[in-house]
């Protein structure tokens, strides 16, 4: 298995750019498409206290040690395809022994998840909850614009010598009348 991460790309731009890098990495190392997966964690590049996303990209990649020789055109073949993504790109290899590698795939699942083994769901809007006129918009309570404080103020100036139960009562009062227009 091969694993290319991808360190301080936008993860949806990852999405994208991966499916054709996928395809070249595949042709270039001479694998399966099984063998070739991408980790693109929703990350940034920080240097001295500034955010370098889209300035910098730090791509690693994990292959087994057979592949070493393959360095040269990789690096190429990834350069070239992210070229456009940042001003400044790394690729680091590290390597490994393949018997060192564990991998267990449940045989009731496939093995990647793809279009044609993925359920889309539909989107499906209710009529009745919505006016024509909102464009789909949230359905809310306008919040109340009147001067609630003023209310309160006026009550606490006729009864100062109320009693605590009595203000929240009072309180009570005015925010239920407020909630109920």
């Amino acid at each position: 298995m091969i694993t290319v991460s991808i360190l301080g790309m936008d993860y949806y731009e990852a999405i994208s750019r991966t499916k054709a890098l996928h395809k070249k990495l595949v042709e270039a190392y001479g694998i399966e498409d099984n063998e070739l997966e991408f980790f693109a964690p929703n990350s940034f590049i920080i240097h001295d206290g500034f955010e370098q996303t889209s300035f910098r990209l730090n791509i690693k990649i994990e292959a087994p040690y057979e592949e070493q020789d393959k360095e040269e055109i990789i690096k190429d073949i990834v350069f070239d395809t992210l070229k456009d993504l940042a001003i400044h790109l790394r690729v680091v290899f590290s390597y490994f022994e393949p018997e060192h590698e564990y991998i267990k795939i449940d045989p009731d699942y496939p093995e990647y998840m793809s279009e044609k083994n993925t359920v889309k769901a539909e989107e499906h809007h209710h009529d009745d909850d919505l006016n024509e006129d909102e464009d789909d918009e949230e359905l809310y309570d306008e919040p109340y614009m009147g001067d609630i404080i003023s209310e309160f103020d006026d009550y606490i100036k006729a009864h100062p010598d109320a009693s605590t139960q009595e203000v929240y009562a009072a309180l009570t009062e005015i925010r239920e009348k407020v909630s109920n227009k």
